[in-house]
């Protein structure tokens, strides 16, 4: 009898657990509906990129949602060309550039950088593998095909003796370079990894060892927004 009891009590108390458990789910979900919700209804921060996505810029696009919805803002992200954003935001049809180098500021001056650094990057130069080509010195060969992405102002700016060849996108770029229609990427290593998962499993690109510039990334945001300079500062120093 006693140890019917015994029974009796011990699914009693794992039922008293399962609807505890069932009420804490339940108000969980409640919760994160409310906040889904809340956050719907909050204005509207629209921030403009490259049409490149790594890892690296997965995690400064989280970075940065969280340090907005922090100051009452949900922010949104558009992918274009990167020299045409940049146009386009100095203009103000975007609210700001997700990440870039301090030097944009010079040439678009209603862009305000945010102070908080965000990530560093390096510059590097980028060759097929299967090559057997000298390039120990390759800034000084003016026959060689040099790859960049438009707006990529570190490798815009990078001085060398080649045919300089622009292109939208690292894809594009990689492409370019396994096909033998240019000879050297000018690219950080995060996006070109990114873009050659799929391209290149093989590993067929080379990474030159060389670090030919190094920046800090910043998040810059239009000057109609310049109250949010500082807020934003504080905040993303907070989520770092």
């Amino acid at each position: 009898m006693q140890n019917n009891w015994m029974v009796k009590l011990s699914w009693h108390t794992r039922l008293i657990a399962l609807c505890y458990r069932l009420r804490c789910c339940i108000t969980s979900c409640a919760l994160l509906l409310a906040f889904s919700a809340q956050a719907n209804d909050l204005p509207t921060i629209t921030i403009v990129t490259g049409l490149n996505q790594s890892s690296m810029s997965d995690r400064i696009e989280q970075q940065l949602k969280t340090a907005y919805l922090q100051l009452g803002y949900q922010m949104q992200v558009q992918r274009l060309p990167a020299g045409r954003s940049l146009m386009m935001t100095n203009a103000g049809e975007f609210d700001g550039e997700l990440f870039r180098i301090a030097d944009i500021a010079e040439q678009y001056p209603n862009l305000l950088q945010v102070p908080t650094p965000l990530e560093r990057i390096n510059l590097h130069a980028f060759i097929k593998r299967s090559d057997k080509s000298d390039y120990s010195f390759w800034q000084q060969n003016p026959k060689l095909r040099v790859a960049y992405i438009r707006g990529f102002k570190m490798a815009e700016s990078y001085t060398f003796s080649g045919q300089p060849v622009p292109m939208n996108t690292v894809s594009q770029a990689v492409q370019m370079l396994l096909q033998d229609k240019v000879d050297v990427l000018l690219e950080d290593p995060a996006s070109v990894y990114s873009a050659t998962i799929e391209l290149s499993p093989n590993g067929q690109l080379e990474q030159l060892p060389e670090v030919l510039a190094t920046a800090d990334l910043y998040h810059f945001i239009h000057k109609k927004h310049q109250q949010l300079l500082i807020p934003l500062a504080a905040s993303l120093s907070s989520t770092r």
